[in-house]
């Protein structure tokens, strides 16, 4: 509009002194006497008026809409009229309010189509599964861009085939998908190294002889004659290219749709790449799972076969060993008890991997019933105390008689037991001791199992309970052991509504705490159970942990 403004003040100034320089010839030819003088003087003042009078028009006129475009009337328009060179000024301006308007059109149509194609790129990014990706690229073109034909195509092994949710109909890219040249497939990939798409308004034309001819003449016969293409990828890699087609020749390409084509393109190379891993993984995570149920399955099978004849020979042993066989000398019962332990060490350990593959097949239940704990503890404590004193470990206990009344299945809490005290007599050196405590701790029964083994290393307490996991020092001194016992412990703590809390430090000890919520009816004081000791809390500096 400055431009404008300058162009009309010289067009007045020039006029101006057109028109004086004219009156000024004039007056000095008809300059011959007094009379003439005064005519002289009198007639250029007139033509000047006349001048300024026929030019002042056209020119207010224009300097008007110079001043209505500035306030943004953009429709204001100049009548072409008075002397030529004004004409010539009105219809330039008019030109240049022409293509002011023009490009302020391109304008808002880029900024339009970015912003919608923005949008997009959000709800591309929403999604992990190819077909998703295209479809949402698919209906936004067909939804932003007047196009005949929309479609996203992917390569693999030098072919272009339809990509999977693309809601072109499949018939009609019956003559599209398939094989590529060999020209073609390079073509397509010097365009996405180039980073550039490729446009031709009629595609029979001289201006698409850098498309391959197969190509041409293939998309030619699909009765198009525009043509937009852009390719796509990830990385180095070509992935696929988007495919506009209209059938109008007349109707070009605009920079603001190729930009919003190309913007899209980028959006759905990430999108499928990230979709391409992301199924990659759950794949994998798929093959994984079923290796690790075959696996689990293998084990269970195994497991239980073994189980079978070990029983047996667990029976018969017991049967020579309290001489129903015959008589059996002193060397003879070394060597079998050896062969007892070390039979019901197997058994422990099959019934353990019987019990994790359970757990992870899902089919470890636990048959809960109104039981006293109280009851339980002496019977696990009798079964361990053979192993601690020939350990030449101190063990005792610390029991009421009775009033610890949960719901628990006692067969498993039997397990939990015998797993925590067996690990404290064979953690714990000669000369060490281990104690076993029960008893209340507010609305819950408390179990403590405390020895001054070994211990663990604090950077290691945190994987206890996984499966096969077995601290560094125990590994070390090659002691023994599966690595699933505290696993198989949390479990069944947790089917019972408690929590397992461990606590240890290396070369003093270590305290495990289970607890166990107490029947409603027995849980508010210690006075709702006649004799009922009181609450046994945990060794010092050994917290109970909150309940999950």
């Amino acid at each position: 509009m400055r431009e404008t403004r300058s162009i009309v003040c010289y067009a007045w100034a020039g006029l101006a002194v057109q028109f004086v320089l004219v009156a000024g010839v004039v007056t000095f030819l008809l300059a011959g006497g007094n009379d003439t003088v005064a005519i002289g003087l009198v007639l250029p003042t007139v033509l000047l008026a006349a001048g300024l009078r026929w030019t002042s028009g056209p020119l207010r006129e224009i300097t008007a809409m110079v001043r209505r475009r500035t306030r943004g009337d953009y429709i204001a328009r100049s009548v072409p009229r008075g002397p030529a060179e004004v004409r010539e000024l009105a219809v330039s301006l008019n030109y240049l309010a022409d293509e002011t308007d023009r490009e302020r059109a391109r304008d808002a149509e880029r900024s339009r189509l970015l912003r919608e194609m923005q949008q997009v790129s959000v709800r591309i990014r929403e999604h992990l599964h190819a077909g998703a990706v295209i479809r949402e690229a698919v209906s936004a073109i067909r939804e932003l861009l007047p196009v005949d034909f929309a479609w996203v195509g992917l390569t693999a092994a030098d072919d272009l085939r339809l990509g999977q949710g693309d809601p072109g109909g499949s018939r009609q890219l019956d003559s599209i998908a398939g094989p590529l040249p060999p020209e073609s497939a390079g073509w397509l990939l010097q365009l996405y190294r180039e980073r550039r798409s490729y446009s031709v308004p009629d595609l029979r034309s001289g201006a698409a002889e850098e498309m391959p001819a197969e190509l041409r003449a293939t998309l030619a016969g699909r009765g198009a004659s525009s043509l937009l293409l852009t390719a796509f990828g990830a990385g180095a890699e070509l992935i696929g290219a988007i495919t506009l087609l209209r059938s109008d020749p007349s109707r070009e390409w605009s920079e603001a749709e190729i930009e919003a084509v190309e913007f899209l393109a980028e959006d759905v190379g990430r999108g499928l790449e990230h979709a391409r891993l992301y199924e990659g993984k759950g794949r994998l995570v798929a093959e994984l799972q079923a290796l690790d149920r075959a696996k689990t399955s293998f084990i269970a099978a195994a497991s239980h076969d073994v189980r079978t004849p070990l029983t047996s020979i667990l029976g018969n042993l017991e049967l020579i060993m309290e001489g129903d066989a015959g008589p059996v000398g002193p060397e003879q019962g070394r060597m079998l008890g050896a062969v007892q332990r070390n039979a019901q060490r197997l058994q422990t350990l099959i019934e353990d991997m019987l019990t994790i593959s359970k757990i992870e097949l899902g089919a470890f239940t636990s048959d809960l019933q109104p039981i006293d704990l109280a009851g339980i503890v002496p019977a696990a404590a009798e079964v361990i105390a053979p192993a601690a004193e020939e350990a030449g470990l101190c063990f005792s206990v610390d029991c009421p008689d009775r009033g610890l009344m949960i719901e628990g299945d006692p067969e498993q809490l039997d397990r939990v037991l015998s797993n925590l005290l067996s690990n404290a007599v064979k953690y714990t050196a000669p000369g060490g001791t281990v104690t076993l405590t029960a008893g209340r701790s507010g609305t819950d029964a408390l179990l403590t199992v405390t020895d001054t083994g070994m211990g663990i290393p604090e950077r290691e307490q945190k994987s206890l309970f996984t499966r096969f996991f077995r601290a560094s020092n125990a590994v070390a001194r090659a002691i023994p052991g599966s690595g699933l016992g505290l696993s198989i412990v949390r479990t069944i703590v947790l089917n019972h509504h408690g929590e397992v809390d461990l606590r240890s430090t290396e070369g003093a000890g270590t305290t495990v705490a289970v607890r166990i919520p107490l029947l409603r009816a027995h849980a508010a004081t210690a006075a709702d159970v006649a004799g009922a000791p009181r609450p046994v809390p945990l060794p010092r500096g050994h917290p109970p942990s909150r309940r999950r």
